[in-house]
């Protein structure tokens, strides 16, 4: 199949893109490169320097002849959408919804959609399955929540076949550490830079995290499968920041110092998925244990200084 990875440069982009070529696709990327690097981009696709935002995003998908698209363009940093909720909304709801217009338009036969458990909000019942409530609490959360919706509005009502995909953390090689999103990045960056980082509350807030590797192979499924609907990519499993630090320490062999500061805004106290959902429709299942993604990700970050 010939597909179209929008934020393909990008961290989990990147590697989604990677896992098609490898299943033997044709693979093209759109990224405007403000959070995507060039080196992301695996040998054998074809970048398109394109906002999503732009006509010339329509114009490619309207010429493409893609027989799939896979949507991982975003605004991401949750601090920065609850300052700039416009600027925001109009990456996420606006760019998505360009993408899914002309993805009906072209006749593009199935698309993939990145999306996030920040739109349940705070986790009431854990694990959380696809029936949780949704409830965001910051703007980063109601803008992914607005382009479910929009993609749910296209695929029922227009019948555009499309996965939407709701990862809890991602970790791994290649996440950037500039931005907020990721504190195992962020954290290594300034661990192997002599920083001291700061832990936005005591560091008992627990995360559910998941290695970028697995939820590569589960856009691929979600691809290969045909599904329709939405669904939680995770481990069912979680790790408070300060296991995460301790991890981190041990996976580096240096006992590095931590700060703590004020709890962000808009961050849930415990985050854990169910992928029993995806699990009984594709088989896939996670692989990749909590210490062992750590120490693949510590050891990309050493060595790439």
């Amino acid at each position: 199949m010939k597909i179209l990875v929008t934020g393909g440069a990008g961290f989990i982009g990147s590697h989604v893109a990677e896992a098609y070529l490898q299943a033997g696709h044709t693979v093209d990327i759109i990224d405007n490169l403000s959070m995507g690097y060039v080196e992301n981009i695996p040998a054998g696709a074809t970048l398109h320097n394109i906002d999503i935002t732009s006509d010339a995003c329509t114009d490619l998908i309207m010429s493409g002849e893609y027989d799939a698209i896979n949507h991982h363009a975003a605004h991401m940093e949750l601090r920065v959408s609850v300052d700039k909720p416009v600027h925001d909304a109009g990456i996420n709801i606006l760019g998505s919804l360009r993408i899914f217009e002309a993805a009906r338009k072209s006749k593009v036969k199935h698309l993939v959609v990145a999306s996030t458990t920040a739109v349940l909000g705070e986790f009431v019942n854990l694990p959380a399955d696809e029936t949780h409530p949704v409830r965001p609490i910051a703007p980063y959360g109601v803008s992914k929540r607005a382009m479910e919706i929009y993609a749910e509005y296209e695929r029922i009502v227009h019948g555009l076949s499309m996965t939407i995909l709701r990862y809890t953390n991602v970790y791994g090689p290649r996440q950037n550490p500039h931005g907020e999103s990721g504190v195992i990045a962020i954290f290594l960056e300034k661990f192997l830079k002599n920083e001291v980082p700061t832990i936005h509350g005591d560091g008992g807030q627990e995360r559910d995290y998941i290695h970028v590797h697995d939820v590569a192979r589960a856009n691929l499924a979600a691809l290969e499968h045909r599904l329709n609907g939405t669904f939680h990519i995770c481990r069912n499993d979680a790790a408070s920041v300060n296991d995460v630090v301790l991890a981190l320490r041990s996976a580096l062999g240096n006992d590095y110092s931590v700060n703590n500061g004020p709890a962000k805004a808009g961050d849930p106290a415990k985050t854990r998925g169910s992928h029993d959902l995806f699990t009984a429709q594709t088989g896939w299942r996670p692989t990749v244990d909590l210490t062992s993604g750590i120490l693949e990700t510590a050891l990309w970050f050493r060595d790439r200084k």
